[in-house]
């Protein structure tokens, strides 16, 4: 079980720090490549997008072939890629080399819950919160690394030398879980099936509230930085964000194993609203870092929508129907920090609290959209 748990959580750890390094050197990059702050930004969405096109594909295969095998093979993807981008010399080559980056990422993250999910033989809210918590580790490594390694160039080498040697020796010991050669008809069928009149509405509800997810989250972790250094607060502040959001995700999923998955999902979609609303009217030094506080804490239902869909789905299509419900989040969630940037281009800080509203809003309709299906149903 220690090397299933363990070769789930590091590949996944690591994969957000590969992908969020770019966060910490989006001014030296904006610099080199002589393009402005939103031209580089533009790099997180064809990270997602790369991901929506190729984790399905991945995702199914590992409920076909197993695994092990489709989990190495995406943190090949993301490490290999994060040290080919310290070799860059042009702006374009950033571009094309987050876009497989996001290839791998993605995949290992949809990988990652049914490996969990089948290893423990359970579903918790509370590992699920504590597992996508880690991208806030992730990022909070990023920033330490950061702070020791300020050159692109050699922050990019080092930081994917690392997670390609932890997230390759993890990924190599796990047991497999997932079927074995050629899958059953019933596991085609089954894709199918997600959309099928019984759950369509639960699947919309859950992409609804994915997109709301990946839009929140995403800016919360690709343009904060920035503001940070604008605002000419200790980089160590990023480190306390950090921590603040992987114990948000913690507090968000031991919550959902003891209340309805829908409510809480309202409860904090309800904070960010109030924390975006916050951030829009105020521009005090002081009070903008405690409203961020209040913003990360409010991201934490993502920490639970992979155990989530594993509870909806049958172990058959768990795979797939993960990175089916992710994959228009991963579209929308990485364009926001783009469209966080050009809302108000001389204040990110506005554009961020525009695109939290935004966010909440969109999860409280797919809470009750769920809710609404769940009685349907029953």
């Amino acid at each position: 079980m220690f090397r299933n748990v363990s070769g789930a959580l590091v590949p996944f750890l690591l994969s957000a720090f590969s992908v969020f390094s770019l966060s910490m050197v989006i001014g030296q990059l904006s610099s080199y490549f002589h393009v402005p702050v939103s031209s580089i930004l533009i790099a997180v969405p064809l990270d997602f997008i790369g991901g929506a096109a190729g984790s399905i594909f991945i995702g199914r295969v590992s409920d076909r072939v197993g695994r092990r095998p489709m989990m190495m093979l995406s943190v090949l993807i993301f490490s290999l890629s994060l040290i080919s981008a310290s070799f860059m010399t042009d702006f374009y080559e950033l571009l094309v080399i987050w876009f497989i980056m996001g290839i791998g990422v993605n995949s290992q993250n949809g990988i990652s819950y049914p490996l969990l999910v089948e290893t423990l033989k359970r579903t918790t809210g509370t590992i699920g919160g504590l597992m996508q918590g880690l991208y806030f580790i992730g990022f909070l490594l990023d920033s330490l690394f950061f702070i020791e390694i300020r050159y692109w160039r050699t922050f990019f080498l080092i930081s994917g030398i690392f997670a390609l040697a932890l997230s390759a020796i993890s990924s190599y010991f796990i047991v497999e879980t997932g079927p074995r050669g050629n899958a059953s008809r019933s596991g085609q069928s089954g894709v199918r099936a997600i959309f099928s009149k019984e759950l369509s509405g639960l699947t919309a509800g859950l992409i609804i509230i994915g997109i709301a997810a990946f839009m929140l989250s995403v800016p919360l972790l690709s343009v904060v930085p920035t503001i940070v250094e604008e605002l000419k607060i200790s980089e160590y502040y990023i480190v306390v964000l950090s921590l603040i959001g992987f114990f948000g995700f913690i507090l968000a999923g031991y919550l959902s194993d003891k209340f309805q998955k829908w409510a809480v999902t309202l409860s904090f979609a309800s904070i960010a609203l109030i924390s975006g609303a916050l951030l829009f009217v105020e521009s005090n030094v002081f009070y903008v870092p405690l409203v961020l506080m209040l913003s990360f804490i409010s991201a934490g239902f993502f920490g639970f929508i992979g155990v989530w869909v594993s509870q909806t789905y049958s172990r058959e299509i768990r795979g797939a129907a993960t990175n089916i419900v992710f994959l228009f989040g991963r579209v929308l969630g990485g364009l926001s920090p783009f469209i966080t940037a050009l809302i108000v281009p001389q204040a990110l800080r506005l554009g961020l609290s525009a695109m939290i509203m935004i966010s909440a809003i969109i999860a409280i309709a797919g809470s009750l959209i769920f809710w609404l299906a769940s009685r349907m149903r029953s």
